[in-house]
């Protein structure tokens, strides 16, 4: 975290003597005091980084504490020869839980008082964001497709039981958790049926008498057990069904029947034509609901009420194929401060907000608009990447975890995904995901020097 002197920081560092009165002669003489005390300003501001990153982790509650453990750290780090000449000029804990610390001091110069410059001056200041100054949102949006089904989910609802933990216990702090499971689609959940945002059509049933004809089976034989194969959401599949080489059939005979069919609205939802697919904004343009189709659990927009937050977890199941575009996209507007939902705060320096991407398979499906249920699996992964530069925009910061993805393009634009390297995290077993979600945890509450 320390830095070195050519990083831009607000302080200043000038002779007091100006050189060009200097005579030539004596230029490379006092170049080597320029350089000497170069070396000693980047000691002094890392020893400043270090006193206020200590500060603003330290616990402490009143400026008078804060203050008392940065001067001791200090002192601890800045070399002992500069000491004397320190001097805090300023120190304030604003209201954001920022701890600032200004701090100026004279050098001797060797040769630069031959020629009459007896000091040459530095001032440098840095500030830390304490953990609990600032509101803290995020959004889990979490792989529920059909290749999670047995032991990697079980391990993903503990792990993120366990991040929920974390956050929970930190009194401190202000945060917000959304959990967004994802297949192929996302179910907002009934509840905003009638929500303007939401273009959905009314339920409804229609009953028609249909009449056929069919020779009834009378008997079989030469009948056989068959094993199948196929796939599901990039799974390896097998079954059974049965074949017989012949078949008996009686008189043909005439059938009528009544036969209802019923028009559902299960919560899931499509998306809108591009370019509004991988966009928050528009939200006059609603959103399709999909009639008649099945998806993820219902998704839990922010709160902070923590019993929700984990019965939104336990409700998770492994089903359906592989849309990642939608869980990133829901994960954007549940953090949005516009519609469709309203718990997120307005975009700010007064609220970080983050997105945990994590997924184990490639996308198996891409967008026919309204639905999902293309097969170009490469365009789906651009549409990813597009919508998390989106969300990056306007200041999301996105972790993505990949458990044992086979799809080279899908891993790459994981790693486009995350706002940093760091950010993006590939392991080939989901038992890993605890100590993985434990980690993005520890960055986000983590103090950082924001000057």
């Amino acid at each position: 975290m320390l830095r070195t002197f050519a990083t831009n920081r607000s302080g200043n560092f000038g002779m007091i003597a100006a050189l060009l009165s200097i005579p030539l002669f004596g230029a490379a003489a006092l170049a080597v005091d320029y350089i000497n005390a170069s070396g000693h300003r980047s000691n002094i501001q890392n020893a400043v980084d270090a006193a206020v990153l200590a500060a603003a982790s330290s616990g402490k509650s009143t400026e008078g504490d804060l203050r008392a453990v940065a001067e001791k750290v200090l002192l601890a780090n800045v070399d002992s020869d500069l000491r004397e000449g320190l001097d805090i000029t300023g120190f304030a804990v604003n209201a954001d839980g920022k701890v600032t610390m200004s701090v100026s001091g004279k050098l001797s110069g060797t040769f630069a008082r031959i020629f009459k410059v007896n000091v040459l001056e530095v001032a440098v200041r840095a500030q830390a964001q304490r953990p609990g100054g600032q509101s803290v949102e995020i959004a889990l949006v979490l792989d529920n497709t059909y290749s999670m089904v047995g032991q990697k989910l079980s391990d993903l609802k503990n792990a993120t039981n366990a991040l929920i933990k974390t956050f929970e216990t930190e009194q401190d702090l202000d945060v917000k958790i959304a959990v967004v499971p994802f297949s192929r689609y996302v179910n907002v959940g009934t509840q905003y049926r009638n929500a303007s945002w939401l273009d959905v059509d009314p339920d409804s049933s229609n009953t028609r008498n249909v009449c056929y004809k069919r020779k009834p089976v009378t008997g079989k034989s030469g009948c056989r057990t068959e094993t199948t194969t196929g796939m599901n959401d990039g799974v390896p599949t097998t079954g059974t069904r049965e074949v017989c080489t012949s078949y008996a059939y009686g008189p043909e005979e005439t059938v009528c029947e009544d036969r209802t069919t019923h028009t559902r609205w299960y919560g899931c939802v499509g998306s809108r034509n591009a370019p509004l697919d991988i966009s928050d904004t528009r939200p006059d343009r609603r959103i399709p609901g999909l009639m008649n189709q099945r998806c993820s659990a219902p998704l839990l927009t922010l709160t902070d009420n923590f019993t929700a937050i984990r019965k939104a977890v336990s409700e998770m199941k492994a089903q359906y194929d592989t849309y990642i575009p939608a869980g990133i996209m829901w994960g954007w507007r549940v953090l949005s401060p516009q519609a469709p939902f309203s718990e997120g705060k307005t975009y700010s320096k007064g609220v970080r907000k983050f997105m945990i991407v994590m997924t184990d398979g490639a996308n198996t499906l891409s967008p026919s608009y309204p639905h999902h249920n293309g097969k170009d699996g490469t365009y789906a992964d651009r549409l990813m990447t597009r919508a998390c530069e989106n969300a990056k925009a306007e200041g999301i910061e996105i972790f993505t975890v990949g458990v044992d993805v086979p799809n080279a393009s899908t891993r790459e634009g994981l790693v486009a995904c995350a706002s940093q390297a760091k950010n993006a995290i590939a392991i080939s077993d989901s038992t890993r995901l605890g100590e993985v979600f434990q980690n993005i945890a520890g960055e986000i509450l983590s103090v950082r020097l924001t000057m």
